[in-house]
């Protein structure tokens, strides 16, 4: 049986600036500032984000530049209704960094998750981000196909996290910065929910408290596969065996969670894996994706006339101009919609589009915002 809540830690009182401080009660924790034998500066690191809510710290991983997967009891630890967390109280800190540095400026604005999880399969979760946090260092999710592959040849595999550098019933303390550990896929690929997978600890070095969420990662021809979250796990070195075979990690298989990764990626406006698409987003513009190089630029204005601007050998040129027409979706204030349609190339551009003086602009108005072409 799998105790979940080794990977998992409450706060108390409050103290999410405080997380470095001991945890449990007792003398101070003189172990190295290991994940119970794990090492840092992994080149995996910047795949891990440490995660804090009033009540729960925890790990997840970046999976997109504004979607974080973590496991659903981070989030909602009794497998019951709505996120026992509200999205603006969990706090994110910037991936691979230390948490000594505070919480990234990013904001989480979505919960997506199955309600009806259960802790022994689909522990996921994915939180959507006001903002891009990084570019991640993650490729793509591993198909379920994958991992059963990886799990019948007993492949290693490689976790990031920021959870207890020492076992759960000694003192102990969470670790400032992400920790890595390296085990072998056990030869199983249970059908627990949409697909589960299990990794075979040794006794000396694993996952404990506070690890919950953070991803495990496999490396393959130059790829960085992400696998799934890490759910909970048994035995040594965080707490005590319940069997001879009772030492193990499990995590969801995030690839097969498709109707989750549909809604978070319509919510966070980003791209599938491997699709090749241009996204537009800029601070008054909303993020959008859409396949192919095209791209449109959509949004209703006071005023009629408009000039779309280019960002070319550091100078704006003028590349469309448009007259629009009054649309009623619009409404009375901005009643012109505005519309532009370009294709680029691959590659990153900067555009704006002008307002002159004019009737209903009493002053040149600009909207800034940036085409990325994959």
């Amino acid at each position: 049986m799998r105790a979940q809540a080794r990977a998992a830690i409450c706060l108390v009182g409050g103290l999410m600036a405080a997380l470095a401080m001991t945890l449990i009660a007792g003398s101070p924790a003189t172990a190295a500032p290991f994940v119970i034998g794990g090492t840092p500066a992994h080149p995996l690191s910047g795949a891990s984000v440490a995660l804090a809510t009033p009540s729960e710290y925890c790990t997840g991983g970046l999976w997109k530049s504004r979607i974080i997967i973590t496991a659903a009891h981070c989030i909602n630890g009794d497998g019951r209704g709505a996120p026992g967390a509200a999205p603006g109280l969990i706090e994110v800190y910037a991936p691979g960094g230390d948490r000594n540095a505070g919480p990234a400026r990013v904001k989480v604005v979505e919960i997506i998750y199955d309600q009806g999880w259960s802790d022994t399969k689909d522990d996921i979760a994915f939180l959507i981000l006001d903002s891009p946090l990084a570019t991640p260092i993650v490729t793509r999710m591993a198909t379920p196909t994958e991992v059963a592959a990886f799990a019948a040849q007993r492949n290693p595999v490689t976790y990031i996290g920021y959870g207890l550098t020492s076992p759960r019933a000694a003192s102990g303390t969470v670790s400032d910065q992400p920790l890595a550990v390296t085990e072998q896929l056990r030869p199983s690929y249970t059908g627990n929910g949409k697909g589960t997978f299990e990794m075979s600890g040794n006794g000396v070095i694993g996952t404990c408290a506070g690890d919950s969420g953070g991803p495990w990662l496999a490396q393959v021809n130059g790829e960085v596969l992400y696998l799934g979250p890490l759910s909970g796990g048994s035995g040594l070195p965080c707490d005590s065996p319940e069997s001879p075979d009772g030492t193990f990690e499990e995590a969801a298989v995030a690839s097969a969670q498709t109707d989750l990764i549909s809604r978070a990626l319509a919510a966070a406006g980003e791209l599938a894996d491997g699709q090749v698409g241009t996204c537009i987003e800029g601070p008054d513009v909303e993020r959008a994706c859409v396949s192919g190089h095209a791209w449109t630029y959509d949004y209703c204005w006071p005023g009629a006339k408009a000039v779309l601007q280019k960002f070319v050998d550091g100078a704006w040129q003028p590349v469309a101009r448009t007259t629009a027409k009054k649309e009623k979706a619009c409404g009375s204030k901005y009643p012109y919609n505005i519309v532009f349609q370009k294709a680029d190339e691959p590659g990153t551009y900067q555009y704006r589009v002008v307002l002159p003086k004019q009737s209903g602009v009493r002053k040149t108005t600009t909207d800034r915002f940036t085409v990325t072409v994959t």
